[in-house]
């Protein structure tokens, strides 16, 4: 006598055709491959001179695929530098005591085949043969005046951040609509922070 087990629909999967799966897992490892790029910042540092601290940073920009084919189709991107100094707080978040924001324009000349970057704050213009050497420009934050000291608590404990990011509201008003609607326009660079010390 023959005993027939009935099986467990749990059981059948294995019944499952594998190729939707292994689709499945091949677009999950792509969208995590383009989600771990982003901006970064590193060799932060304040230094206190006759007064006033200076700041030094660089920023390693790294682009996605969307914003080099903008450049290239002639939408300039407005690059923005936030700054902030905090103050830090025992019991509450931390208290925004100055923001300073560097603003950069960075276009691309199709004619001359080159980058043109404008420092938004000086009206200073640099010509550029290479986007990777625009963007090393810009990230190269040497001596930035941050805050006057006498400003700050001397029994107070402050921190600095900075991130960098691409200003949506400056690019032309069709783009700006794709911007709204997804994060391929954004340098996706997270807060910094460090201790500010002389």
């Amino acid at each position: 006598m023959r005993v027939r087990v009935k099986e467990h629909p749990i059981l059948q999967l294995r019944h499952v055709p594998t190729w939707p799966v292994l689709v499945m897992l091949l677009l999950m490892a792509v969208s995590q491959g383009a989600w771990a790029r982003e901006t970064r910042i590193s060799d932060a540092r304040t230094l206190l001179v006759d007064g006033v601290y200076r700041l030094g940073a660089h920023v390693d920009f790294d682009l996605n695929d969307t914003l080099p084919d903008a450049l290239s189709n002639g939408v300039p991107l407005l690059i923005e530098l936030r700054i902030e100094v905090l103050r830090e707080r025992d019991w509450l978040w931390a208290e925004q005591v100055a923001e300073l924001r560097q603003r950069f324009k960075l276009e691309y000349h199709a004619l001359s085949r080159s980058y043109l970057v404008s420092n938004l704050g000086t009206g200073v213009q640099q010509s550029f043969r290479s986007m990777e050497e625009a963007l090393a420009y810009i990230g190269d934050v040497y001596d930035l005046p941050l805050i006057d000291a006498h400003l700050l608590a001397p029994d107070q404990h402050y921190a600095v951040r900075m991130r960098a990011d691409i200003d949506v509201e400056a690019l032309p008003t069709p783009v700006r609509v794709w911007a709204y609607l997804g994060s391929e326009w954004s340098l996706k660079s997270n807060w910094f922070q460090w201790p500010l010390k002389p």
